[in-house]
């Protein structure tokens, strides 16, 4: 979807990035490939309404690929996995900044393994909403 107006890059990013359901797809989308069933799961206060349209705005912006894979799984696109990295970095430094401004000592984060199932990545999300 080519924008109408022209605006800052960073605009633009933090536009995406402030629809906090969205911000939460394009962290789990880009730890892997998820059917709607497992996407379902790990937003269960999210219609399955809600996750589609969101979906499609991704997609539309080119941050969701336009056509699930052979396994009926949404996927992010390679600019879809550069702005989730650049947003896990950014939430990572937000989240010890806030701990330094505190006196605490940050948390290390571990990511789970990508071989872990869906009721495993469903207790990870608790850690995910916390820095995202």
């Amino acid at each position: 979807m080519a924008a109408k107006s022209k605006e800052s890059g960073l605009k633009y990013a933090t536009n995406i990035l402030q629809d906090r359901c969205q911000t939460i797809l394009i962290f789990w989308l880009g730890f892997r490939p998820l059917t709607m069933d497992e996407l379902i799961k790990l937003f269960p206060e999210v219609s399955e309404e809600t996750l589609v349209t969101k979906l499609r705005a991704l997609q539309n912006l080119r941050v969701v690929n336009p056509i699930r894979d052979t396994a009926d799984c949404y996927s992010l696109t390679d600019d879809g996995d550069q702005l989730r990295r650049l947003m896990n970095s950014l939430s990572v430094w937000g989240v010890q900044q806030q701990d330094q401004n505190a006196d605490r000592q940050s948390m290390l984060i571990i990511e789970p393994e990508l071989t872990a199932n869906i009721k495993d990545l469903v207790k990870y999300r608790k850690t995910v909403e916390q820095y995202l």
